[in-house]
């Protein structure tokens, strides 16, 4: 039979899309206005069926119940039941399958074809919105004292009593490591047709008790992600004699399994099956978590898991309401910021105002490269190469803000054992304010965020009148400068003063709030180099000290690096040869700024086409260094060198040319010096490039019109100019950048048909171009699709008749399109699908002049024939299940050797 495409998964896979809702009117209408977004509509139709999340309009208008009266939850639950019932009894006349139905929240999940998505679009007052069930994945002994937890377990604090949710894979409860720690156990797992299969130990969609939410099969990658996400959170070695533990190595764990197995092919990217998590069943698992919450004393629910990227808060997203619910009774959920590397983005449910986002940094406190971060992260914790517990009572390393999000799920756990009554936005504010302020400079954002140090939150949870430094910014400043600085932390007061030690003095201070004062330094030309202490003090004569908080440092060199050709012999080829070898060698200008302080240089580098350096040791080719051209070298027999340089002042190096010929237009060389106390620098040139095309935009025109077209690249210069080949002539070029240029064109009415080269020429000669990279082609044709009822059978499962007749269709090119080839056609509709491409699993669609004519199909299917200005043929498709009804609707795609692609559709009266 024909089959259904899978594309619509393929660009969902790790994105939760929303769509804002809006009344249901009759069509056509803006797709704001939808109930049903269009592409759920097409999806549907191309599919059969969808899965998807519905929002109900309850008469209160009430989302979530947190903060609700018990005769008012009880009120809200029975308008969500009440409405949810009339909504089902619309679709009682249509088939679809109910997935979940909430107590807590309006929301039910559905699996609905094209009839029912239509009475739910129709359903008035009833719906908010609809949007589709998407699929999401899974995204120590030495971090746990980077984030002082082992200080808190000092006190007496390590999350004991308190539990910590993980929703997640499931986790291997006979973990030495995990050994009694699993109190509470779910699975909520879906079986879908054949897109997933439910991992559920019993087989159904869902499970209470124990034995649940024990982890999935281990011959799915990413099995292991939830045990592994447990023991970051809570493990606990010490039964076992295991010397390594969890952040909140006293809390409990329930075990929440909520993967399913994916069988789709695009699904899971051409490998499947896959593991991968449906919306509806984390919210099923989100709602059991509140359910419980006066049966446990749950500190955090952790969601390691989610998909797609947001710039700003994502509150729409069907999350919220389960989220709100939890934190309005105390619970926090914590959740992974997403493994994209994004600066300025998070991926859902991260992106929920009213969950703990959290990204990941590394062991030196630096942001992990694929962590994603952006202004409304909530918090940093280490996610770079951390080991913890592996199914089967292994242990394993792994890196990911899925490794993050448990270190802040199990300092809740400590901090809620601590304070049991403190608030979500109480514990918060003492992580954020007493975390480690780490700045993300991958992008050049400056975002700044706080590393949780979860002792000092500790102490500023106990401790409300005492002040906390948590970190200043920036931490260092050079001899003789003025500055302000940033002071984080808590509990800091009006009138507080600040002291740093001999040589710094303090000009103004002002508390900014209990957790940040701004403080302006000036730091005397004498003052101590090295770490100072920095002492607050409040009004009341409760003081901190923060040893070693501010570091005084001699002020940074400066270089700047010129290619000034191949000017000089000095050196050869080789790691010893210090002397000329006959061969002009590459030579680099260099000129230090030393910020008022002369320099010592004791090493250089240079980076490119090779490495040579002022080491014998190493294998590298020798660097030469001079005071001037001509001037001798200043490196010793060995290579070493050791000379002086002036603030502002020269000194050239010579590296000799490898057979590769590196100095050449476009090389990038970097230069790295070493000073005696202790500095360094470093700058880069580029070798005068040549420019490269990397793309053209359009990269089609028809003969007779004047397209303008943006040429994407590199090194493009000002005053550079762009050809297209006989018959394109270029009005205009405008450089807009190094990396773009707009060129407008005008395409002759007789340009011959083809693929064109694009030239770029900068003023200086140098050339790219991008062969092939404008293709003149004619508009697509404007066709026109009939249908004429089953007359012949031309077809059946190949090209040729089965006893049945087919759907016919008469295809008619209008005049004015030009006589044109046809290579192929595929026909779709939610019946099937039927092409003339032997490649596909489709059936085979037909093709003939006339209706008694023969198939133009080549014995594989294959088309390729001609159609005059205005002519047409007939297509033929085997019925396989009634698909040629009254109302069906129909697309035919036809492609054309030309390369244009026209596409038309029609409805069986």
């Amino acid at each position: 039979m024909p089959t259904r495409g899978l594309s619509y998964f393929v660009a969902s896979l790790l994105l939760l899309a929303v769509v804002h809702s809006g009344k249901a009117v009759a069509a056509p209408r803006d797709e704001s206005a939808r109930v049903v977004p269009t592409t759920i509509h097409d999806r549907a139709r191309a599919e059969g069926e969808v899965r998807v999340l519905v929002e109900l309009a309850l008469p209160s208008n009430r989302v979530t119940e947190g903060g609700l009266s018990s005769q008012a939850r009880t009120a809200h639950r029975q308008e969500i039941a009440d409405t949810a019932a009339r909504v089902l009894s619309r679709l009682a006349k249509h088939p679809h399958r109910v997935l979940r139905r909430y107590i807590t929240t309006p929301l039910i999940a559905l699996q609905v074809g094209p009839a029912a998505l239509h009475e739910l679009d129709a359903a008035g007052v009833l719906v908010k919105r609809v949007v589709e069930d998407r699929i999401h994945k899974p995204v120590l002994w030495d971090s746990v004292p980077i984030i002082g937890a082992d200080q808190a377990w000092a006190q007496g604090f390590d999350g004991t009593g308190f539990v910590v949710a993980v929703i997640d894979s499931g986790v291997d409860s006979t973990h030495p490591f995990l050994a009694g720690k699993v109190v509470e156990e779910a699975c909520y797992s879906t079986t879908s047709g054949q897109e997933s299969t439910t991992l559920c130990p019993n087989g159904a969609g869902e499970q209470i008790g124990p034995g649940a939410g024990t982890y999935c099969p281990l011959e799915l990658e990413g099995c292991w992600h939830g045990t592994h996400v447990a023991g970051i959170a809570a493990g606990n070695g010490t039964p076992a004699d295991l010397p390594i533990w969890g952040v909140g190595r006293g809390a409990s764990i329930m075990a929440v399994q909520v993967f399913s197995q994916i069988n789709g092919f695009f699904d899971c990217s051409g490998a499947p099956p896959c593991l991968g998590a449906y919306t509806s069943d984390i919210l099923a698992a989100l709602e059991r978590v509140y359910v419980l919450r006066a049966t446990y004393a749950f500190a955090a629910v952790n969601m390691s898991l989610g998909g797609g990227l947001f710039s700003s808060n994502c509150d729409d997203e069907p999350y919220k309401p389960f989220i709100d619910n939890l934190r309005a009774v105390g619970i926090a959920t914590v959740v992974a910021s997403g493994n994209d590397g994004s600066t300025d983005q998070l991926s859902a449910p991260a992106c929920i105002s009213t969950a703990v986002s959290v990204g990941a940094t590394t062991k030196d406190d630096q942001i992990a490269d694929f962590s994603n971060v952006a202004p409304f992260l909530s918090l940093l914790a280490p996610g770079d190469e951390i080991i913890s517990s592996y199914p089967g009572g292994q242990f394993a390393v792994a890196s990911g803000t899925s490794m993050a999000a448990p270190h802040v799920a199990g300092a809740w756990a400590i901090l809620k054992q601590a304070v049991p009554a403190a608030s979500v936005d109480e514990i918060l504010l003492a992580l954020a304010s007493t975390g480690l302020t780490i700045t993300d400079t991958r992008a050049g954002t400056g975002t700044a965020k706080p590393r949780i140090q979860v002792d000092l939150a500790l102490t500023a949870l106990l401790n409300p009148g005492v002040p906390i430094i948590a970190s200043l910014s920036p931490d260092r400043a050079n001899l003789g400068s003025s500055l302000s600085v940033a002071v984080r932390g808590a509990n800091f007061e009006p009138g507080a003063t600040l002291s740093l030690g001999a040589g710094i003095t303090v000009n103004s201070l002002t508390v900014v709030s209990p957790t940040e004062m701004s403080v302006a330094l000036t730091i005397a030309v004498t003052a101590t180099q090295g770490p100072h202490d920095v002492t607050v003090t409040n009004p009341g004569g409760q003081t901190t000290t923060r040893s070693g908080g501010f570091t005084v440092v001699m002020p940074p060199p400066t270089l700047s690096l010129a290619f000034v050709g191949k000017v000089r012999d000095k050196v050869g080829q080789g790691n010893t040869a210090f002397a000329p070898d006959g061969a002009l060698d590459g030579t680099f200008r260099i000129v230090l700024q030393g910020g008022a302080f002369p320099r010592t240089v004791t090493r250089l580098v240079l980076n490119g086409g090779g490495v040579w350096d002022t080491d014998t040791a190493t294998p590298h080719w020798a660097l030469g260094a001079a005071g001037s051209l001509d001037g001798a070298l200043l490196n010793a027999g060995n290579g070493a060198v050791s000379f002086g340089v002036a603030d502002g002042g020269t000194f050239f190096v010579f590296a000799s040319d490898l057979s590769s010929a590196p100095f050449s237009s476009g090389a990038v060389f970097t230069i790295t010096a070493n000073f005696a106390d202790g500095t360094t620098a470093s700058a880069t040139v580029t070798v005068p490039v040549i420019p490269t095309i990397t793309s053209v935009t359009p990269s089609t025109g028809a003969p007779g019109t004047s397209p303008t077209v943006t040429v994407a690249g590199t090194s493009f210069q000002a005053g550079a100019s762009a050809a297209f080949g006989a018959g394109i002539t270029v009005g205009s070029t405008t450089v807009v950048s190094a990396t773009q240029l707009t060129v407008a064109l005008t395409i002759g009415s007789t340009a011959t048909l083809g693929p064109r080269d694009v030239v770029v020429t900068n003023p200086n000669g140098q050339t790219a171009t991008q062969t092939g990279g404008f293709t003149v082609a004619p508009p697509p044709p404007t066709v026109s699709l009939a249908y004429l009822g089953k007359l012949r059978d031309k077809v059946g499962a190949g090209p040729s008749p089965n006893g049945a007749l087919d759907g016919t269709f008469r295809v008619t090119f209008e005049a004015g399109s030009g006589a044109r080839t046809v290579t192929r056609l595929e026909l779709r509709s939610s019946g099937g699908t039927w092409d003339t491409d032997p490649a596909t699993p489709h059936w085979v669609l037909g093709a003939s002049m006339s209706l008694d004519s023969p198939l133009l199909n080549a014995a594989n299917g294959a088309v390729s024939f001609g159609v005059v200005d205005g002519g047409g043929f007939n297509v033929f498709a085997s019925d396989p299940n009634s698909a040629f009804t009254p109302g069906a609707s129909f697309s035919l795609t036809v492609i054309l050797a030309d390369t244009s692609v026209a596409t038309v559709s029609t409805t069986i009266p």
